[in-house]
């Protein structure tokens, strides 16, 4: 287990607050829906209509979160894979996850333990890069007007009208 000193705030990087490692963030559904192509992850929020994709350190961030991972695993995932120091890690995701919580793409996990994930350090780490979000917002009243929003999740979508309604 890594053991460093981390000055974070939830909205900002700076000195002074801890960041909790044993915190755990899961994907906002389902209003929040993502999937990872080709590195990529891409990202929808069927409450707003916003779009996002998140590639390399950033679509791994946003895969271990989907796993379940706390932060001190994700800080120990991306330091097996990335030529980096777990503190430098920890400001990168630290921002990162101020972002995917302003946008309500995730929320934090309550109670549980997290799940026990085997990180192996790889031979040849990957350069570091800082993980970045970006957000569209070019098809927002498209996917707004998308009847699919109008989804029952007993009974799923198109869902034949019963006598009752």
């Amino acid at each position: 287990m890594l053991h460093f000193p981390c000055y974070l705030t939830r909205k900002s990087v700076s000195f002074g607050t801890v960041m909790n490692l044993t915190s755990r963030y899961r994907i906002n559904s389902p209003a929040v829906i993502g999937e990872i192509i080709d590195g990529e992850a891409i990202i929808i929020h069927l409450d707003s209509g916003a779009y996002f994709s998140a590639q390399g350190t950033a679509s791994r961030i946003w895969d271990l979160i989907a796993q379940g991972a706390s932060m001190q695993q994700i800080i120990e995932a991306l330091a097996g894979e990335y030529e980096s120091d777990p503190l430098s890690i920890s400001l990168a995701l630290s921002a990162l996850i101020s972002q995917l919580l302003s946008h309500e793409l995730i929320v934090p996990e309550e109670g549980g333990a997290p799940p026990q994930l085997t990180f192996t350090a790889s031979a040849s780490k990957r350069p570091f890069e800082e993980p970045r979000l970006e957000v569209f917002r070019d098809m927002q009243n498209l996917l707004m007007i998308d009847p699919i929003h109008e989804v029952d999740i007993e009974r799923g979508w198109p869902a034949e009208p019963t006598g009752n309604e």
